[in-house]
């Protein structure tokens, strides 16, 4: 009775996902095929959990996932209509690297003027090399990330410090 149950569901679900395709615009139709492909195999990954037979599906993935890699270049050399495809793949992790290493050096803070030093150390213009010392400890002990502060904060207090003995 259960089997039938569910043979009528998924009868049911094709249907409407036929109806859905047909009525859709071409351009939208590779998407929406792609979608229904994902529910209908989370549907049947939850089917073989309940049913206990997911440890076999779980294992032919941990078998193939390692082989893919080899498969998809041997494709390529063997099949010429797959390169494009492959390539294409390639080219777009590229250039998803190459966006997230410019986003970690954008995350740099700017370089300081020796105004902005004497103001994140909280000295005057005329301020020695053992009051700028001082100045760094004091703040330094407060905001260093050991003792809940942030690398950000600290590095700036550092920089600024490195700056103002420099220049005396």
């Amino acid at each position: 009775m259960g089997r039938m149950i569910l043979l009528i569901a998924v009868g049911i679900f094709a249907y409407l996902a036929w109806q859905k395709f047909k009525s859709s615009a071409p351009q939208q139709r590779r998407k929406l095929l792609l979608q229904w492909m994902l529910i209908g195999l989370a549907l049947a990954a939850v089917l073989l959990a309940v049913s206990g037979r997911l440890h076999w599906v779980a294992a032919a993935i941990a078998l193939v996932l390692p082989v893919l890699g080899r498969a998809l270049s041997w494709l390529g050399r063997h099949l010429p209509w797959l390169a494009p495809l492959i390539a294409r793949h390639a080219q777009a992790k590229r250039e998803q690297a190459n966006g997230q290493q410019q986003t970690s050096d954008a995350d740099k803070a700017p370089p300081l003027t020796p105004a902005e030093a004497r103001r994140i150390l909280g000295v005057d213009e005329d301020a020695g090399r053992d009051e700028i010392v001082s100045a760094h400890r004091k703040l330094i002990q407060k905001l260093h990330p050991d003792r809940g502060g942030n690398d950000y904060l600290a590095s700036r207090i550092n920089a600024a410090k490195e700056l103002l003995l420099r220049n005396l």
